[in-house]
């Protein structure tokens, strides 16, 4: 049985193998057809194609202005007037991942000659996680307490859900930055550089 499967498979093979090309010779072109253009010579041995930039997006950017208010604290619409750069960050004292961002971004800072301020906020202190993972807000604390409230009207003005949380203003007054969570280094000094500049 063995030999008749693979007797079967080789008469297969060969009559594929005989009808994608084998067998006679080619006939040439005819000389009044047009040519294809030429493709591009491929790189010589040892050399590399080089690497499309991606760094610049190939949309434009549109940044948003930050938002206005009587309500916002007075030290973040204060430094808007005055046109200085800013660092915003958003954060929840008892996370662990607090300290890592809070230093990349000091970093940041300190390597653009700390030409942008640097703003924090703990919006984690009168928030909680009940047992079904929604957050719950304790608004008798929070009412408390003018630091904290102001906080929460400047994340809820600014769409911030969720800490840590950074965002960089320009001197435009234009938000030019989000992120959330942990921070790469590397792009976070890139930003700051693009912003002072």
């Amino acid at each position: 049985m063995r030999r008749l499967v693979v007797a079967l498979i080789a008469v297969v093979m060969v009559v594929f193998l005989a009808g994608c090309g084998g067998g006679g010779e080619e006939e040439p072109a005819p000389a009044e057809t047009e040519e294809a253009p030429a493709a591009a010579a491929p790189a010589a041995a040892g050399e590399l194609d080089p690497v499309p930039d991606r760094s610049r997006p190939e949309t434009a950017v549109v940044f948003e202005p930050f938002p206005e208010g009587d309500s916002l604290p007075k030290p973040v619409t204060d430094r808007i007037a005055d046109r200085q750069p800013m660092a915003i960050l958003f954060v929840d004292g008892s996370q662990l991942v607090t300290d890592e961002v809070r230093e990349a971004l000091d970093d940041a800072i300190e390597a653009n000659s700390g030409a942008v301020d640097l703003v924090v906020y703990d919006i984690g202190k009168y928030v909680s996680i009940d047992s079904s993972g929604i957050a719950v807000v304790d608004a008798e604390g929070l009412g408390k307490d003018s630091k904290a409230s102001q906080a929460a009207v400047l994340a809820a003005a600014l769409k911030v859900t969720v800490a840590p949380y950074i965002i960089l203003t320009d001197d435009q007054g234009y938000v030019v930055f989000r992120h959330r969570g942990l921070v790469d280094r590397e792009q976070l000094e890139m930003q700051m550089e693009r912003l002072v500049d």
